[in-house]
């Protein structure tokens, strides 16, 4: 026998395609939506990461850093000595506060010493604007650019500034970029507050006169050679530096910076890991159910084909490529919008971190990921489809399926109980008749409710975490930090300034912490017992106090050390006189954000044989005289920053609308694709099966309103009985995804907003409406002749 040519299957190839057209574009959507969130996050994780590495590369990024207080320059040959050194730096870093014209509030600044002008010094600046400083002026500075473009400041504009309890006037000749300061935060901050905290360079010799620093140092960059342990060089550094007031030395991997970027990339790798695969398996389950009625349909054909000499490979084969086919526009769409997409979230992690570059990029494993996501499920989808028809002889496969029996008393009653009348018990019958096909149209509307539920929740769940921080926990207007621990003659000078309320101390010292060998690197907070204007709040907002004895310990500390109530840990403080606390778990109190363990302040000054000292205040004050305060505080020399709880909030809110809304609307659009497409396919799909019994209904005398509510009714009932499991899904969904957001720095507290479940209860009820109204228009026209045609 002569094998058929390819050339009869070519031709109802794409026939087929045409017309499955519809579902085509509905399946393509879906596929799109999954191919796209996958390219995106791979392709932000490998960008992010290149432009990150390179950055550190290219200039320099110290590996470990080791503040202390002073030591002389001459120290910097053992520091060099010590085994796994490549390189090191000294330098000189202050805090400062800067009276900015343009910002009504005072400026926080940390203000570092110039890199040494030669190719191998760490942590080298990217100029942007302007020069860098004559070391023949000293009062010459650049600034990070993020503050130069937020506070409105102009290359040449003067800025009075009060560097350790001296006022000097700083004139800005350049704006720079750092691999230091990729993410600038001060203290309390969860987002930058570009506009009131600014990172300031200048010449070494005028800021080591301002701090009486002349040679001598109170900062060190440490750049490891290949294969060297930092731990072990951070010990070294630790015993070397103690007795020039050593806070301990810390690896790049705890700088705030870089922390943030490193938690932006898991953050991206579990979207990658979680969201794409529900995007695919949808779409592979809406094309295996096309492919499955298709093959039905088609049985007769199949027969024919087998009986013609076609074989059982080659109609495999055949189906095989319809499906490639159809999810092809899917792929090519996806990887387009992944792109797409890609540059615009490039577009936002370029205003959030301060790179100097970053160019969204795909690599060829992100297309082959995509490609084998997208072509394993649907091929063997096919698969699946055709075997159990293609395995039928050719008489078997030409005769039609037995129909569906209704005969048995259990789904009579079923079918009799839940309709009420005639066409509702038709509709039971159509939903009973295929009850797989059923539940997985429900679990895909279900799956599509649920990733609108999760894409649309982080907005509520991150205003409820700055609701918790700053208007349950901190209630205060300002908060002041002292350069320096002052004693308590501090709190009754600031008592007396005029337009101040109330004040609250607060003591705040770093430590190691140990608990068996474990160990982390935070600060011990000493909190005003019953205080009003900071207090510690769980994560649902209910209030906490510290024990009179032991530490309040932060849910993620805790489980860092692998401790609970009752058990012991040693807390090692590295500043001062340095002693080591023996301390008592008395409470884990899982909280927004704030400090890894919290004591009674009596308690902690007494542990610390300090007296009774503070590290600032929390003021309540009279907004009228706030201009005068600021005057005040400013000129202070001993206070190194203030911070405006109403003007944090109001940059939070900023960053909110600006990028967290941004990234929630890409989400909740590529969920109302799948919510679309589920609904069309779930509808076109049901309509051709009913095709033949609705145009019998018609002939029958069914008034085409009635007909249409046989159909309507099904699809209706389909997303009545979805939208609750998905509901629930996407709250669930949402509740894990935040416990792989939170970070070391701060915890996202759980928050569902009732409008979000709301609308996606609307949006899934809309493009079902919509389908409702397409698919009604195709019932009105219903061939009456051809669809009654029975097969022989």
């Amino acid at each position: 026998m002569v094998t058929p040519g390819r050339s009869t299957l070519t031709v109802k190839l794409f026939r087929d395609l045409w017309r499955l057209r519809g579902q085509a574009v509905a399946i393509a959507l879906v596929i799109a939506a999954g191919v796209g969130t996958m390219v995106m996050a791979v392709g932000l994780i490998g960008s992010l990461e290149a432009t990150r590495n390179a950055y550190y590369d290219r200039y320099r990024f110290a590996d470990v850093f080791a503040p202390l207080v002073r030591a002389p320059e001459t120290l910097m040959a053992q520091v060099r000595l010590i085994p796994g050194v490549a390189t090191a730096e000294s330098r000189i870093t202050t805090r400062a506060t800067l009276d900015v014209p343009q910002v009504a509030e005072p400026v926080t600044a940390r203000v570092h010493s110039l890199p040494l002008a030669r190719a191998e010094s760490l942590n080298q600046m990217v100029l942007r604007a302007g020069r860098l400083p004559d070391p023949r002026h000293p009062e010459e500075v650049v600034a990070n650019a993020a503050f130069v473009k937020a506070a409105g400041i102009v290359i040449g504009d003067r800025v009075r500034a009060v560097l350790y309890g001296k006022q000097v006037e700083l004139r800005l000749v350049g704006s720079v970029l750092s691999p230091e300061y990729v993410y600038v935060l001060t203290a309390g901050q969860i987002f930058p507050d570009d506009r009131r905290s600014a990172i300031l360079w200048m010449g070494r010799e005028p800021l080591a006169a301002a701090l009486d620093l002349n040679q001598a140092f109170n900062d060190v960059l440490v750049r490891l050679a290949p294969g060297a342990r930092p731990g072990e060089v951070e010990r070294q550094l630790d015993l070397l530096l103690a007795p020039y007031g050593g806070v301990g030395a810390y690896s790049r991997e705890q700088q705030i910076s870089d922390r943030f970027v490193r938690d932006e990339v898991d953050q991206l790798s579990t979207m990658a890991k979680l969201l794409p695969p529900i995007f695919l398996l949808v779409a592979a389950f809406l094309l295996n159910i096309v492919l499955a009625r298709l093959v039905d349909t088609e049985r007769e054909v199949i027969g024919l084909l087998k009986a013609f000499g076609f074989p059982v490979r080659g109609i495999l084969l055949h189906y095989v490529q319809l499906a490639v086919l159809l999810s092809l526009g899917g792929l090519v769409l996806g990887i387009a919008l992944g792109a797409w997409l890609g540059r615009g979230m490039a577009g936002i992690y370029q205003r959030f971190f301060t790179f100097p570059f970053l160019e969204f990029r795909i690599d060829t494993n992100a297309y082959l990921l995509a490609v084998a996501a997208t072509l394993i499920p649907v091929v063997l989808g096919a698969a699946t489809a055709v075997w159990r028809s293609a395995r039928l002889s050719p008489a078997d496969a030409m005769r039609p399926e037995a129909p569906a029996d209704y005969s048995s008393r259990a789904a009579g009653w079923l079918a009799g109980a839940l309709g009420p009348d005639e066409p509702s018990r038709i509709i039971m019958r159509g939903l009973l008749r295929r009850p797989l096909r059923s539940a997985l149209t429900v679990l895909g509307l279900a799956a599509a409710t649920m990733l609108y539920v999760a894409s649309a929740s982080p907005t509520a769940s991150i205003r409820r975490m700055i609701d918790l921080g700053f208007d349950l926990a901190d209630r205060s207007d300002l908060t002041v930090t002292f350069a320096e621990p002052r004693d308590a003659r501090a709190l009754h000078e600031l008592e007396r300034i005029p337009g101040v309320l109330h004040v609250q101390p607060f003591r705040a010292v770093g430590a190691r912490l140990h608990a068996r060998h474990h160990e982390v690197r935070e600060t011990l907070a000493g909190v005003a017992p019953g205080a009003g204007l900071w207090r510690l709040i769980d994560i649902e907002g209910r209030p906490a106090s510290t024990a009179p004895a032991g530490a309040v310990l932060a849910g993620r500390t805790a489980h860092q050390l692998g401790v609970g109530v009752g058990d012991s840990i040693t807390a090692a403080v590295t500043e001062g006189a340095r002693p080591t606390l023996q301390l008592q778990v008395a409470a884990v109190l899982d909280s927004p954000f704030g400090s890894a363990a919290s004591l009674d302040r009596t308690g902690l000054n007494r542990l610390l044989r300090e007296g009774d000292t503070l590290s600032g205040a929390y003021l309540q004050v009279d907004a009228a005289a706030l201009p005068r305060l600021y005057a005040r505080l400013t000129d202070s020399p001993m206070v190194a920053g203030i911070s405006s709880r109403r003007a944090m909030l109001r940059t939070m809110n900023e960053t909110i609308e600006q990028n967290f809304a941004i990234q929630t609307v890409f989400y909740v659009g590529l969920a109302m694709l799948v919510v679309i497409g589920v609904v069309y396919n779930s509808a076109r799909i049901s309509l051709s099966e009913r095709a033949r019994d609705l145009a019998s209904l018609r002939v029958l005398g069914f008034r085409r309103s009635e007909v249409a509510f046989i159909l309507l009714g099904e699809q209706a009932l389909l997303v009545l009985l979805a939208l609750p499991p998905g509901i629930w899904a996407g709250i669930e969904l949402w509740r894990f995804l935040i416990g792989q957001f939170s970070t070391e720095l701060f915890t996202i507290p759980f928050e569902i907003d009732p409008r979000v479940l709301a609308r996606g209860v609307l949006i899934v009820a809309a493009a079902a409406a919509g389908t409702a109204f397409l698919i009604r228009r195709r019932v009105d026209q219903l061939d009456l002749v051809r669809a009654l045609k029975t097969r022989e």
